[in-house]
């Protein structure tokens, strides 16, 4: 028979198709992870998965398994999202995802004034460039870029955010280059793209997986980049070269369930990030 702590690690699998990945996603060490899965498939009397080319893939026993436990985890999350929203105290864990970027440039100052205006909530900050799953509860709020919020979220948009060309403080000519751009994990941004269009016989002399990496390598002299204008203003050298590019804007929001949108803490938090990030509307528009 199977319990929910079991079909917690068939999942993981199947989702990371690994056992190295789900150990490293799950914290059980790989040899760990390896034996309970072992003990799973003995228990039933048949294999959940087989690897193929390298890949965990299900069995047909191993999908079904994937299945219930899919079911079952949408089901705790309405739980805990019904049960969050039956909190009446603004205290307790809120947990935050949003960007690297977003927290360095932005956010920093004002999260430090909520922690001192609401000492009972314990913010807990997740920056990620992937968007935590708010229908799973792996975050309560996020303020991240998004042009196409999920249609279960509410929330309440921001401003624009515009990207520029920007260069260490001395180079003013892109077309000479040298550049710093995103690795494969950001090539599929807007930004990365059109540098790839725009630039592509421009020598790359540095890219990394975070924008954030890619501003401070302007900053310190490496090149020129394309980066959101907020980020290019928290760092004193680096100048905008031009106007900010025409098609690469992306909608800043504050997002959440709506079952959790009147939780105490959740509109605590609403109510006092929102205006404050609302009057930086012209900061994330490059004026």
């Amino acid at each position: 028979m199977l319990e929910w702590d079991d079909l917690k690690l068939v999942l993981a699998i199947a989702r990371a198709r690994s056992i190295t990945q789900a150990a490293k996603q799950t914290g059980i060490h790989h040899s760990t992870l390896f034996r309970r899965i072992a003990d799973i498939e003995t228990r039933l009397g048949t294999p959940l998965f087989e690897r193929l080319q390298g890949d965990y893939q299900p069995t047909s026993t191993g999908q079904a398994a994937i299945e219930t436990a899919e079911t079952l985890e949408a089901e705790m999350a309405v739980l805990a999202r019904k049960l969050a929203g039956q909190d009446i105290r603004p205290s307790g864990i809120l947990r935050l995802t949003s960007t690297d970027t977003l927290l360095h440039a932005v956010l920093a100052d004002d999260l430090a004034a909520f922690g001192k205006a609401y000492p009972e909530i314990t913010l807990q900050v997740v920056t990620d460039n992937r968007f935590y799953d708010l229908n799973r509860h792996d975050a309560d709020i996020a303020i991240r870029p998004s042009n196409a919020p999920n249609e279960n979220l509410v929330g309440r948009k921001i401003a624009p955010i515009r990207s520029v060309i920007c260069g260490p403080s001395g180079l003013d000519d892109p077309a000479k280059g040298p550049w710093i751009t995103c690795d494969e994990t950001l090539a599929h941004i807007k930004a990365a793209r059109w540098r790839d269009k725009h630039f592509a016989d421009q020598h790359v002399a540095l890219r990394s997986n975070s924008l954030l990496n890619v501003a401070r390598l302007v900053d310190a002299g490496g090149g020129f980049a394309v980066l959101p204008a907020f980020l290019v203003a928290a760092f004193a050298n680096i100048a905008v070269i031009g106007d900010p590019v025409e098609g690469l804007d992306n909608d800043l929001w504050m997002l959440m369930h709506r079952d959790l949108k009147a939780t105490p803490r959740v509109r605590a938090f609403n109510d006092f990030m929102f205006p404050r990030l609302k009057q930086k509307a012209p900061l994330f528009a490059g004026a």
